[in-house]
């Protein structure tokens, strides 16, 4: 877990070195953000890193109380400022719950968010998205886990563009 934090933070901290005059490039949107997350790439409640990567896509990187998230968001039409725009896209989320009393044991999530997103004109970004998703639990042992499977996912973040 400490490797992929050390990853994750490098990755945060040369974006930001490479991409602070690039506001320009995508109609004036902001192409990096911070938000505070609740649920969605981060299962519980974490910080998401998002970097607009096209007209039509960006990346999000989530760490969590106990996970960490990786995903992407698909938008059908170009990025506008100040629009509430249609997204989708495919995240995957890693969490430890240990021995939780709302969960427990090791998850990996796979989940279809379908939602809207806003990005603001004076840096306010804000996400909200529900779909499908799969869990699959990871097991030390090779026991059958029935526990695997379908579930309802949700997620909201609200965050700044710089």
């Amino acid at each position: 877990m400490k490797k992929g934090v050390f990853v994750l933070a490098v990755f945060f901290c040369l974006t930001i070195m490479f991409s602070q005059e690039n506001k320009n490039d995508f109609d004036g949107i902001r192409k990096n953000g911070i938000s505070f997350n609740f649920l969605g790439t981060t299962p519980i409640i974490g910080i998401t890193y998002e970097r607009v990567l096209s007209q039509y896509m960006s990346l999000e990187l989530g760490i969590g109380s106990n996970s960490a998230g990786l995903g992407v968001k698909i938008l059908p039409f170009k990025i506008k400022e100040s629009t509430m725009m249609f997204t989708t896209g495919l995240s995957t989320t890693y969490a430890d719950y240990k021995d939780g009393w709302l969960a427990n044991g090791k998850r990996v999530q796979l989940y279809v968010p379908i939602g809207i997103s806003y990005y603001g004109t004076k840096g306010f970004n804000f996400g909200i998205d529900v779909g499908p998703g799969y869990r699959m639990c990871i097991k030390e042992s090779n026991n059958v886990n029935d526990d695997n499977g379908f579930l309802p996912c949700a997620g909201i973040k609200i965050g700044h563009g710089f």
